[in-house]
């Protein structure tokens, strides 16, 4: 078995065995530790440092000792699931597996080689915490990451961005009049009533001015209704569903509508986005207990966290766009 020189140990560890010289050139070798091994017992001794992902085409690999293939086999299929991969399906998206080993092995650089997140977050129901919520996400996201990331309003009636936040440059004046946005706690805001959303519904500019928004940001948040006029055009360009709820029995059942209309919306596109239901404003142990399996994610009620609109609250939202977020750091 070949060891590569060992890097600090605190990048995790892959272990390589393959012969596909692709899969060795698409590997950033500063971001792990990258073990190499061809023989049957050269990947069972490897497996004993705990690789966070092992790429293996068993049909290469020469049989050694008393260790067969088919009982190496038997011990990669009891790892956890996509912890064990073959070359052919770490080409098909290589910067994916890179970036989700990192951040579940607690490296946010793993941000960096997966794809823009574009997160609705929504409900039919009112005072459930969607601004907050968005808010909080893209800034913690922003201040975590010190990547670019936005929000835009499509909400009902007037600016909730406006009301939490203070005036800033609309939506509006950004298609039409070529306004600069202005930015909010190191994130890029675009408010906008539904007045404004009616007409820009009306403008053949708004949807190559959203995917310009969404181009320059590594997480775009939408704040929005369903009644919203921009409605259809986000709906196509999401990545993540959001739908917040809270333990009220009025915001479950709405939150249940809202999931029924985008599963019939989301059926046909592809990629499909990944729906989310996550109850905020939870106060008692029953209320997490009766969303037990139900909920993706829970948030505390915490009056002072919301209004001063921190971005911890985001933390376990940020845990369903990045699996490892919460571990995470920078470097």
């Amino acid at each position: 078995m070949k060891f590569t020189p060992i890097r600090p140990k605190s990048l995790p560890v892959i272990l390589l065995a393959t012969r596909s010289a692709e899969v060795i050139a698409n590997f950033p070798a500063d971001q792990f530790q990258v073990l190499e091994a061809s023989t049957t017992l050269g990947i069972a001794n490897a497996i004993q440092q705990n690789p966070a992902l092992i790429i293996a085409d068993l049909n290469t690999v020469l049989e050694a000792g008393e260790l067969s293939v088919e009982v190496l086999r038997t011990t990669l299929d009891g790892l956890p699931q996509r912890a064990v991969i073959t070359s052919a399906q770490f080409l098909a998206t290589p910067q994916q597996y890179i970036g989700e080993t990192l951040m579940a092995s607690g490296k946010r650089t793993g941000i960096r080689f997966l794809p823009p997140h574009v997160v609705m977050v929504t409900n039919y129901c009112g005072g459930v915490g969607k601004t907050t919520l968005s808010l909080a996400l893209a800034q913690a996201f922003q201040k975590g990451s010190r990547l670019p990331a936005a929000v835009i309003e499509a909400g009902v009636g007037g600016s909730s961005l406006h009301a939490r936040i203070g005036a800033h440059t609309s939506l509006y004046d950004v298609v039409t009049q070529s306004a600069e946005a202005r930015k909010w706690s190191g994130i890029s805001v675009y408010p906008c009533d539904t007045w404004e959303a009616e007409s820009l519904a009306a403008d053949n500019r708004i949807q190559a001015a959203l995917k310009d928004i969404i181009r320059a940001n590594t997480v775009t948040v939408f704040d929005t209704f369903p009644t919203n006029p921009l409605w259809k055009w986000i709906v196509e360009m999401t990545t993540d569903i959001i739908i917040v709820a809270t333990p009220r029995p009025d915001a479950l059942a709405q939150a249940e509508v809202a999931l029924r209309r985008l599963a019939d919306e989301t059926a046909t596109l592809q990629p499909k986005p990944r729906t989310h239901l996550v109850l905020n404003q939870v106060r008692t142990l029953g209320e997490q207990i009766s969303m037990t399996g139900q909920a993706s994610a829970l948030i505390k009620f915490d009056p002072r966290r919301a209004e001063a609109l921190d971005g911890n609250l985001a933390t376990p939202l940020l845990g369903l766009l990045y699996p490892g977020w919460a571990k995470g750091r920078n470097a």
